[in-house]
Order: C-alpha cells, then sequence, then structure tokens
C-alpha cells in the first residue's frame, strides 16, 4: 500500500487554498505598475467603412421637392434619419439618380463630402449627412452576451462594457480580445489587458463598429471564488475534508 505523507496532503490542501479565491489584483481597473503592461499613447481612429457596411443618408436642403426624391426608399432599409444604403463588394453605393459613389476605406465624414459634391449637380445647397446604420458591437463575456448600439462617436472599452450592467468577476480582465474586421473584410485579434492604467488612450481604449469583445473566464476557474463568503464556505469545506480524510488515513495506517 502506497503511504502517503501529511505533509504532502496537507501541501497540496494548501495550494488549492490559496489559488482558490479571486483577489483585487485580478479585478481592479486603472491599475499602474511595474507589473502592468505598458500601452503607448496613439491618436484616434475614425471608422472606414466596409463592404457591406449600411449607411444612412439624410440630405438637407431648401428644396423640399429635391429633399423627397432623394430620401425614396429605394429598395433599402429605411428610417427617421434617412435611408439607409448598402455597400456593394466594389466599395460604392448608388442612390436615385446617381451610381457608384466610391465610399469603402473613407470615413463618414470624407463619404459625407463625396455624395454632396455629386449631389450639388442637382441640388446646388445640398448638404448631407452620412451615419452607419449597423453601428453595433458585440460583447461575448460568460453571461454577459449581448448586441449593442453605439450611443455616441467615441465609445471606449469601459463605457462598452458597462452597457452591460456588470462584468462577472470571474472574466479574465488580463486578456481582453476584439475581433475587429479591416476595409479588405479580414478579421484581426486584439488583446490587451484592461486592468493598466496606460490602456487610456491607447490603441486599445476605444472601439469600433463591428467589434467582437470577448472575455473569458480565468483560468482555473472551477476552483475559484467570488467572494469572501464563498471563500469561508470553500475553505470550512475544505478543512472538514481534510480531517476527515486525516482520520481515515491514521484508522487505516495510509499516512506515515
Amino acid at each position: 500500500m502506497v503511504r502517503i505523507s501529511r505533509v504532502s496532503l496537507v501541501t497540496v490542501f494548501t495550494l488549492l487554498l490559496c489559488s482558490s479565491c479571486i483577489t483585487n489584483r485580478d479585478l481592479t481597473l486603472l491599475q499602474d505598475g511595474k507589473k502592468m503592461p505598458q500601452y503607448e499613447k496613439a491618436d484616434y481612429t475614425y471608422y472606414r467603412i466596409q463592404k457591406n457596411d449600411a449607411l444612412r443618408i439624410r440630405l438637407l436642403t431648401t428644396n423640399d421637392e429635391a429633399a423627397s426624391i432623394f430620401d425614396i426608399n429605394n429598395g433599402s432599409a429605411s428610417n427617421n434619419s434617412g435611408t439607409a444604403y448598402r455597400v456593394y463588394e466594389d466599395g460604392t453605393i448608388d442612390i436615385p439618380f446617381i451610381n457608384n459613389i466610391p465610399v469603402a476605406g473613407l470615413t463618414l465624414r470624407e463619404a459625407s463630402k463625396v455624395i454632396e459634391g455629386r449631389l450639388k449637380d442637382f441640388v446646388p445647397d445640398a448638404m448631407v449627412k452620412v451615419a452607419l446604420a449597423n453601428d453595433k458591437f458585440y460583447i461575448i463575456a460568460d453571461k454577459k452576451t449581448g448586441v449593442y448600439d453605439f450611443y455616441k462617436e467615441k465609445l471606449n472599452i469601459f463605457q462598452a462594457l458597462a452597457l452591460t450592467g456588470s462584468i462577472p468577476n470571474n472574466v479574465d480582465r488580463r486578456r481582453v480580445r476584439v475581433i475587429r474586421p479591416d476595409i479588405n473584410g479580414k478579421a484581426q485579434v486584439i488583446q490587451f489587458d484592461m486592468r493598466a492604467k496606460s490602456i487610456i488612450g491607447s490603441e486599445y481604449y476605444y472601439i469600433q463598429p463591428n467589434d467582437v469583445i470577448y472575455i473569458s473566464s480565468i483560468k482555473g476557474n472551477f476552483f475559484r471564488t467570488e467572494s469572501y463568503t464563498e471563500s469561508v464556505g470553500f475553505i470550512t469545506t475544505s478543512i472538514s475534508f481534510l480531517v476527515t480524510v486525516f482520520n481515515l488515513g491514521i484508522q487505516t495506517g495510509l499516512y506515515k
């Protein structure tokens, strides 16, 4: 029979208990220390229109007749902010009487100027406002999975996650991943530690439309507890189990 050292058993349980709690270091945001990653500051990057995006185009003019013509629902989704037009695979859109307007790769402001320039041939006082119809982002984080709308242009990672109500303690804030499509339709995966204070103003601080934010559970989450009460309960149960094992081991001669 294999004889087990009491010291070995105690060591195993001690390590298990030490690793069972989620600490403040795992949860606290805006940490600033040598062990935290130091992200460099970066200029804000405006979203660039991609293929298959849907654009809401609103024409502002004193010519009511022209406004009614160019706001016709031309087989596209429509809402109170104007008609939504799909960006084709070749990167262009069509609006009534004007085809093949190149917009892919442009910011919304740049696209507004391009469309406005084409419309001025018909409506001299035309002013165009362009917005993204599919301005949504996605969060996958334990039980907080959902689809959310952008409520402003510069939406940072903290504001985005706050829309879920609260982030569970058992998610890994050290390894936040963002799946972001580029203008060529290819997805890139960005990973960062959202606990670091240096994330503010970095390239990871702001999210963009169509981003998928994924936060996995902390490694070894099965044994982890999320509160003081759970920790006490876990420790009490473990000690009781340990005492029972000791007693059985002594009776059977299992321990040295």
